[in-house]
């Protein structure tokens, strides 16, 4: 082979990675599932899917699936690397397609410890304050943080701000960062119904009872505001469904229903569960009841179809909890293979 030829491959390389890149940056970054036929027809449930050890950008794109079934148009936003496209949650300042929450009609919070930029920030807090229904799981009781940039006019939503108390997730969701209750990725989870929400929307179709591969989140000695628990925690000994109770642990406040009343004077729905792990969403009672909620969130209880179809599209392999789990590469766009 010429050098000519070798330097003309070399360059064709160069130019065929230059055009993969500019592709990959021009798509959408954000996955989006359209809705279908049901109750949710019309409707935009926006999810913001940016911490590092919950696996929430694998389990959230599901979830929309899940949700489009129902009518639900879907969008999950992520934490994305600018440089090459890629959902990255490292990368604590950029969630990029925020403005998405201006015109949606749900918004699902599973996101740890951000300190987003003013302009992204204002969407979030924005939607807060419209009275619009939100949906709280797991590390999205403590979203922010605010270690660089403490004179931000939304620094006081840090999750240890003083005021409000909490920050944004006890003063939103109902409780803050406390701590592991459960002993993480070791004890897992018993969850009953509370007897006096037997008979509440959010559980139809599911048992009084259900496991869980997820351990209990510590909350304090009271939920803010109006938060009333409807589902209990009992800590296991173990990371099985066969496990035994852990006895010097009762069982925690794990899904708790609780009103906001935003800036507007309008009053919003919502709905928290500390739940949360990867694993957690392959246990079909946890996929029913956050999709319940999401319905239930919206004014929308009456539509609850017990039966719905709650079965997780193609495959779901999550990777193991924290930073090691994330696959690196993965484009909004590869969700939709």
């Amino acid at each position: 082979m010429s050098n000519s030829s070798i330097v003309s491959g070399f360059f064709a390389v160069l130019i065929l990675g230059a055009c993969i890149s500019i592709s990959a940056l021009a798509a959408d970054p954000w996955f989006t599932s359209e809705g279908e036929n049901g109750p949710g027809k019309g409707k935009h449930i926006v999810f913001i899917a940016a911490e590092e050890a919950y696996r929430s950008e694998e389990s959230m794109p599901k979830m929309a699936q899940i949700l489009s079934r129902q009518g639900f148009k879907c969008t999950v936003l992520f934490a994305i690397d600018p440089t090459d496209g890629t959902i990255n949650p490292k990368i604590k300042d950029n969630i990029p397609g925020l403005e998405k929450l201006d015109t949606a009609d749900l918004l699902v919070a599973f996101l740890r410890w951000r300190e987003l930029p003013d302009e992204q920030m204002k969407h979030i807090i924005d939607y807060t304050e419209s009275g619009k229904p939100i949906l709280g799981i797991r590390n999205a009781t403590h979203p922010f943080k605010y270690a660089k940039r403490p004179d931000s006019p939304y620094a006081r939503f840090d999750s240890a701000s003083k005021d409000p108390s909490g920050g944004w997730g006890r003063l939103v969701l109902g409780e803050t960062w406390i701590s592991h209750y459960g002993k993480n990725l070791v004890e897992s989870t018993r969850c009953d119904i509370a007897e006096t929400a037997s008979a509440h929307p959010i559980f139809k179709g599911i048992r009084s009872g259900f496991w869980i591969p997820d351990d209990v989140y510590g909350i304090s000695s009271a939920l803010s505001g109006d938060s009333t628990p409807i589902l209990l925690g009992q800590p296991l000994d173990a990371w099985t469904s066969e496990a035994k109770p852990v006895a010097e642990k009762i069982p925690q406040p794990i899904a708790w229903t609780k009103s906001y009343t935003g800036a507007t004077g309008k009053t919003a729905r919502v709905f928290t569960s500390t739940m949360g792990h990867g694993d957690a969403f392959k246990i079909e009672a946890f996929r029913r009841m956050l999709a319940n909620a999401c319905l239930w969130c919206m004014n929308l209880e009456d539509a609850i179809d017990p039966s719905s179809n709650m079965d997780i599209p193609g495959e779901y392999n999550p990777g193991p909890a924290g930073a090691k789990g994330l696959k690196p590469g993965v484009l909004p766009q590869d969700l939709k293979k």
